[in-house]
């Protein structure tokens, strides 16, 4: 096994779609609200849900609160529910298996992330990530806002023990994965889902994470080449 480097790899949307999250705490709205407002938990969910595919992001549980004329004051504590509940999320069996290929080929693995914390956390957990990857941290830990900030790598580059020209970001934001990694000198892979516009600054785009193995591959010997 030949040792090729870290990998500093984000979590919502690359790892896993964010939508499982959001559908699962509005689940979990769904269910506060009728136990304690009784409105029903499928005509609840389906507000929120409609006004997701909507496009009011950010905006679902106002909108739950005015169909169902419940008060606005409740909207903080529609959040907090959403926030705290344990989200019911999984990772594909693909995802494990590339995860597993790459830590066999040598890569050292840190999932970077940016969102609250202790939300972040609940997703890590509900996902049983820790056994497939080195480290997890949590971007807003290290500076305010988390990714793009330089410091947020540098926290990652330091958990890997890696340079940063032995280090490949793979992400599907282009500012927050792609933008910040350059910052620090370290080279991004764009995962362009079906329908993204692929980051023209990337090092590399690919548009599955299980394609990611033969891209780091490809970025890591050119790297050696550069040295040699």
């Amino acid at each position: 096994m030949i040792a090729s480097g870290g990998l500093i790899v984000d979590l919502d949307d690359t790892l896993y779609p964010r939508e499982q999250f959001l559908m699962s705490g509005f689940a979990a709205v769904a269910l506060y609200v009728s136990r304690t407002y009784r409105v029903s938990r499928e005509l609840a969910f389906s507000t929120i849900a409609r006004a997701h595919a909507g496009g009011q992001h950010g905006h679902e549980f106002q909108s739950l609160c005015r169909t169902h004329r419940l008060p606005a004051s409740i909207v903080s504590e529609l959040v907090n529910v959403f926030r705290e509940h344990r989200p019911s999320l999984w990772l594909a069996p693909s995802i494990i298996a590339t995860l597993h290929d790459l830590r066999h080929e040598g890569w050292r693995i840190a999932v970077l992330t940016n969102g609250l914390p202790s939300v972040q956390a609940s997703k890590v957990k509900a996902l049983d990530l820790a056994p497939h990857v080195d480290h997890v941290l949590y971007a807003e830990s290290y500076y305010r806002g988390g990714k793009p900030a330089r410091e947020a790598f540098e926290a990652a580059l330091l958990a890997l023990d890696v340079p940063a020209d032995r280090c490949l970001c793979v992400g599907d934001d282009a500012e927050c994965d792609i933008s910040g990694a350059h910052r620090a000198g370290i080279r991004a892979v764009h995962v362009a889902h079906a329908g993204a516009h692929a980051a023209v600054t990337a090092d590399a785009v690919i548009h599955r994470f299980e394609d990611l193995p033969a891209a780091a591959a490809s970025l890591i010997q050119l790297v050696t080449l550069d040295v040699a």
